[in-house]
């Protein structure tokens, strides 16, 4: 299907500063309705960039600023991408669709750049993870790392496997491995944590270990410096917080904004005596279940957004009143005291977070009352 764009007049500049980096760029995001990308398509908007982003439907695009420009498609449609992308300076790759496999993500991202390519786009910002390090969450993360380790499931490896088809590419690109992202709609590090807490409460280990937390709009200004950087040759980057903070300390923040009890505190050993055999981490790449895949069909109809606020609510009048409990990936990162590394980033990039625990909490603020009604 060939995409369909609209576009309007561009909202007004905030700073001459910005007018001058952005003022009439143009730029193409992908994975535009989701957490990270709605806050990067407004902070590109406002600074004055002509952005186009892609989005399989209308219902999606609720709450994106009225001057982005609309293509209506899919990324596995190189010949629609190519048309879609031609004259795009900068494209922001930020799409990875959690219900389909690993297998149909790396399609459509061989099919963007492709496409990319083809259109003759001067770089690329490509969001991965910091989860593609084997050193994750146990020991300290940096650049040059290792990706060899074996398992980790497929989203771990189809992260892997577009960082390596990117750095083998052609074209300029900077790939960008945040750590946990959160504040206002990340679904599990803030939504997630903040409906168990209004349910029955959060257990965190004891001794527990660090959270290498990076507030949302930090990963924002690491997108949009990694798109300015002079003489870009295909090149990573580790994207953190300044300082990292106990798991308790952020749970207890938003224990402290929603009036409920903080942190349960339970012994590592008896809970990882509770979990039994870790399960083998194998090669398979699962097709999605149906409820992923009715999911993903809700979400075009009704739109991600409106479909997000109504899973919410089915979850807090479903509510068992019980804690949440960490599985064995959740107690690795609860437990593991390894540092992720930013001086690449701040060095290269000129990336500086400007949000601590504390400054993140009060911009999350809002968002928490509201989701407590």
């Amino acid at each position: 299907m060939t995409p369909g764009c609209g576009y309007s007049a561009l909202r007004r500049l905030k700073g001459a500063e910005m007018e001058t980096d952005w003022a009439g760029r143009q730029v193409f995001v992908t994975g535009a309705t989701g957490f990270i990308g709605r806050r990067l398509v407004d902070a590109l908007t406002r600074a004055g960039a002509v952005v186009t982003v892609l989005t399989r439907s209308r219902a999606s695009l609720s709450g994106l600023p009225a001057a982005v420009r609309t293509c209506i498609g899919a990324m596995t449609d190189r010949k629609a991408l190519e048309k879609a992308l031609a004259g795009q300076e900068i494209l922001f790759n930020l799409a990875y669709d959690v219900r389909a496999t690993a297998a149909e993500n790396l399609r459509a991202f061989d099919s963007l750049l492709a496409a990319a390519s083809g259109a003759g786009v001067n770089r690329i910002v490509h969001m991965s993870s910091i989860v593609v390090y084997d050193a994750w969450p146990a020991a300290d993360c940096v650049e040059t790392g290792t990706m060899d380790r074996p398992g980790g499931g497929p989203y771990r490896r189809a992260k892997i496997e577009m960082e390596r088809r990117l750095m083998a590419g052609p074209l300029p690109a900077a790939i960008l491995q945040p750590t946990i992202v959160w504040g206002p709609g990340s679904s599990l590090w803030t939504d997630g944590f903040a409906r168990a807490l209004l349910a029955g409460g959060v257990v965190i280990p004891e001794p527990e270990g660090l959270c290498n937390g990076v507030f949302v709009d930090d990963v924002v200004q690491a997108c949009m410096k990694a798109a300015q950087v002079p003489g870009l040759g295909r090149e990573r980057f580790v994207i953190s917080g300044a300082e990292p903070f106990a798991w308790s300390a952020l749970v207890d923040g938003y224990a402290a904004i929603l009036d409920t009890k903080g942190a349960l505190r339970e012994p590592a050993d008896e809970i990882e005596k509770a979990f039994g055999p870790k399960p083998v981490e194998g090669t398979e790449d699962p097709a999605p279940s149906a409820a992923a895949r009715i999911s993903a069909l809700a979400r075009r109809l009704i739109g991600h957004r409106r479909f997000e606020a109504l899973v919410g609510l089915a979850r807090s009048r479903l509510a068992s009143n019980g804690p949440l409990r960490p599985d064995h990936h959740l107690f690795a990162e609860y437990t593991g005291r390894g540092l992720c590394r930013i001086d690449h980033a701040r060095a290269r990039l000129g990336y500086a977070p400007e949000f601590d625990l504390a400054r993140g909490l009060e911009a999350t603020a809002a968002h928490l009352k509201a989701m407590k009604g």
